[in-house]
């Protein structure tokens, strides 16, 4: 089973050829950008770059209760505690370690 994300009008799209997926984004976490074809990405556009290559965008999505949250088989899912991530960008990468310092300003709400 393949999935494709895209975001339009309406939201999330995911396009796998099940039953609609009923997403809620609640905020914006962060935007990366990469200002040349080259592997750096800073959390800001750099000042002498006027047009940026890509723009890596991370939302925070609140999955449905009825959905199933699964991995392809050629991928792994590592489950990392929080404070491993933190300040740890040589493991993780600087995107990914940067994590708990964002989402640090949610407040979860455990149901």
């Amino acid at each position: 089973m393949s999935f494709f994300f895209s975001w339009g009008s309406s939201g999330i799209n995911a396009e796998y050829g099940g039953p609609p997926i009923d997403w809620e984004v609640k905020d914006v976490v962060c935007q990366w950008w990469r200002p040349g074809f080259d592997p750096p990405q800073y959390p800001y556009i750099p000042p002498h770059v006027s047009s940026p290559k890509e723009c890596r965008t991370i939302y925070l999505v609140d999955l449905p209760h009825s959905a199933t949250f699964a991995v392809p088989r050629n991928y792994r899912l590592v489950a990392a505690p929080l404070f491993e991530l933190y300040d740890n960008s040589t493991s993780y990468g600087p995107v990914i370690s940067s994590l708990p310092q964002l989402i640090s300003r949610y407040n979860p709400v455990y149901t």
